[in-house]
């Protein structure tokens, strides 16, 4: 009985660890795909384009990875309004140290979806990426 407890309570883990990365993954694919059907070029650009996306977004979100983790666990101390004057400070500096390092990486592909995309395009791309999940699933903002 206890090796089907341990052996259950493992499955589980494992189960939502699975789950989290799924999601991880879906969001990545939603955000790629809207961008892709929305900034209006040809399948052969969106071949080339995907595949850039894909990788901004792991880097973009590789930038900010220590800055969201260490938001993540103090996330019960902020919402109880008990964080700490160290803990706000450290989350402060992560904050614009993870800042700069999206700025860089925002410099780095500009360069890079130039060599597919226009200009106007370029931007455009950057523009989508910052929709809201809402307006990537097409939710108007009064449906709740």
């Amino acid at each position: 009985m206890k090796h089907f407890i341990q052996l259950l309570t493992l499955s589980l883990i494992f189960a939502f660890a699975g789950t989290t990365a799924a999601q991880a993954g879906r969001k990545t694919d939603m955000k790629v795909n809207y961008v892709l059907h929305n900034v209006g070029v040809k399948r052969d650009v969106q071949a080339r384009l995907k595949p850039l996306l894909v990788s901004y977004l792991a880097d973009k979100k590789a930038a900010n990875k220590t800055y969201d983790d260490l938001k993540d666990k103090l996330k019960p101390s902020i919402e109880s309004g008990t964080i700490t004057e160290k803990q706000a400070q450290q989350l402060l500096n992560l904050k614009w140290q993870a800042d700069e390092r999206e700025l860089a990486v925002k410099r780095q592909y500009e360069g890079k979806f130039k060599t597919v995309l226009s200009a106007r395009k370029t931007y455009l791309v950057f523009s989508l990426l910052n929709d809201s999940k809402d307006k990537m699933l097409g939710k108007d903002k009064d449906e709740e």
